[in-house]
């Protein structure tokens, strides 16, 4: 079955790259700004330098011995959803956006904890987004409990797994109480994945370390997303880029495997580039891809299950720049078997998100996702000609045209493929119009999936009790 593949680097190339930040982490060691975590490395034998912890190269390849093949991710009802490793992939939305652009705005405005059951349950009904993600910021919040809280509306509209993270120290531990209210022990049937930033160049800072050793002592999956920006806080080259990120990403998973051999590990990124003319970030470049392209190969080197931000756009509005740079970004993810590619909805370099984008890169992410299933040769279908020409009848008729024509072909749900005299009658909607009217009728018909009663109960309980402790009452 012909299938289109993209690959960038040979094998000595990966080989090269990982011994330099094998290098790097042995000459110049990694900043933790944590007692507790210092403690743990040193406890392992692993020497503190000037404020600096050096990572020998037999620990880190212990590390990637011990680091799980494959990850098993759960729905909300207990039951196996996906496995990310080898050739899955598996679109989410991009996480943690700080603005939501409304239909017809030019302006995002400050999310609502209402926005994100809104979004959520567009998720659920999306089915080339596979995955759900705490991907908006509530305002209406206080900012102590955006982290925790914004894991709710997810866990009470929606079954699918999802990919969050926390932005305090003790977030994480509340939110892991929530998944146990919902699924029982997070880590023995994962519902949720959680992200872990280092800051670069080479550094974990407080709040990140004790997230990703607390996930790593519950058995968490977690996904170590490196951020070098090129030019500003990694080296502007893509080879010098990409190394400090192997550095980085190895260092995480060094630690997580000392603090529990057998840690869960997504091995991610979301490199960008800072544009020299402007003082932009910029997240959806040619440049970025081929960083994060080059990682994931350097994963896969070691079999480890891999994610990106790919399918997003740097663009304010949704525009021909963001289809560009969404539908690049989607197709290389799946021709290059990303496991985990976040980003759909998302504009203005992971900062806002948007429902009619969301529902138009579900579209692309399903033209990505064809286009990388490849073909079958079909040589029987020389009967089929044959019989078509001899007889003088018509391949629209035929039942091998019945029986194929829904699984080989792909049909989008918001793209214009009417016939024109269709688009006349409809009033010559815009593809911005009919992924507004997409949304519409799926915030109208689609039903939210609710816990069992008892479950949802107790959740709100807590919920209520983790806003308490903070003087908040949380509307639920």
């Amino acid at each position: 079955m012909p299938r289109p593949t993209l690959s960038l680097l040979s094998r000595d190339e990966r080989e090269i790259l990982h011994e330099k930040a094998l290098i790097l982490l042995e000459n110049i060691g990694v900043a933790i700004d944590d007692q507790r975590t210092l403690d743990i490395l040193k406890s392992a034998g692993l020497s503190y330098e000037k404020g600096r912890v050096k990572f020998p190269r037999d620990v880190v390849e212990w590390a990637l011995r011990k680091t799980p093949k494959e990850v098993t991710l759960y729905s909300r009802d207990g039951k196996p959803y996906a496995t990310l490793s080898g050739d899955t992939v598996l679109f989410n939305p991009g996480s943690a956006a700080s603005g939501i652009l409304d239909y017809k705005s030019t302006d995002p405005r400050e999310p609502l904890l209402e926005d994100l059951f809104k979004f959520s349950l567009v998720v659920e009904y999306l089915e080339n987004i596979h995955l759900q993600s705490t991907a908006l910021i509530p305002y209406d919040v206080p900012i102590e409990l955006r982290d925790r809280i914004r894991l709710y509306p997810i866990l009470k509209v929606s079954r699918k797994p999802i990919i969050t993270g926390a932005f305090t120290i003790d977030g994480v531990i509340d939110m892991l109480k929530m998944l146990e209210v919902v699924i029982g022990d997070p880590g023995k049937k994962p519902l949720a994945v959680f992200d872990v930033c280092p800051s670069p160049p080479l550094k974990w800072s407080r709040i990140t370390i004790s997230n990703l050793v607390d996930c790593a002592k519950r058995g968490i999956p977690i996904e170590i997303i490196p951020m070098p920006q090129l030019g500003a806080t990694a080296p502007a080259t893509i080879g010098g880029a990409l190394i400090q990120h192997h550095a980085e990403a190895l260092s995480g998973i060094t630690i997580a495997q000392l603090v529990n051999p057998g840690s869960p590990i997504i091995y991610g990124g979301s490199p960008c580039i800072l544009d020299m003319r402007y003082g932009s970030l910029l997240i959806t470049t040619p440049e970025t891809l081929l960083v994060a392209t080059a990682y994931v190969e350097l994963a896969k080197h070691f079999s480890l299950p891999t994610h990106t931000y790919m399918c997003l756009s740097d663009t304010r509005l949704i525009d021909f720049q963001a289809g560009v740079e969404s539908s690049i970004g989607a197709l290389v993810a799946t021709l290059r078997k990303i496991n985990v590619v976040s980003g759909p909805g998302m504009i203005e370099t992971e900062s806002v998100q948007s429902l009619e984008k969301l529902v138009l890169d579900n579209d692309v992410c399903g033209y990505a996702l064809r286009y990388s299933r490849g073909f079958n040769l079909d040589l029987e279908s020389m009967d089929v000609i044959e019989h078509v020409v001899n007889k003088g009848k018509t391949f629209l008729s035929h039942r091998h045209t019945l029986r194929t024509f829904r699984f080989e072909h792909y049909f989008p749900k918001v793209f214009n493929r009417y016939l024109k005299s269709t688009w006349y009658t409809r009033g010559k909607p815009s593809i911005l119009e009919i992924a507004h009217e997409q949304v519409m009728e799926l915030l109208k018909k689609a039903e939210p999936i609710y816990l069992d009663p008892d479950v949802e109960r107790s959740l709100s309980k807590l919920v209520k009790n983790i806003g308490r402790k903070y003087g908040y009452e949380v509307e639920l």
